[in-house]
């Protein structure tokens, strides 16, 4: 079985690098891009929750995954609230 801290850091790599590649080619193409790479690095923690609770969820520990829960619920709350 993977280990949940290789998952979570190649979760957040990923996000980094895509949000990185968007912007830098955004600046040839147009400011959409540039956004969207904004948006991808926007949401890169929550997707790194979302995967941490479905780790736990996977091994079974659920005092974690409510935690995980929880935190995702908070991100997407305080993001309605803003709009």
């Amino acid at each position: 079985m993977v280990d949940t801290e290789i998952i979570l850091s190649w979760v957040l790599r990923i996000g980094m690098f895509a949000g990185a590649i968007l912007m830098t080619v955004g600046f040839f193409v147009g400011a959409n891009v540039i956004l969207l790479g904004v948006f991808v690095l926007a949401l890169t923690p929550f997707v790194r929750v979302l995967m941490a609770g479905l780790c736990f969820l996977s091994q079974r520990n659920l005092v974690y995954f409510i935690i995980s829960l929880y935190v995702i619920s908070v991100l997407v709350i305080g993001t309605l609230l803003r709009l």
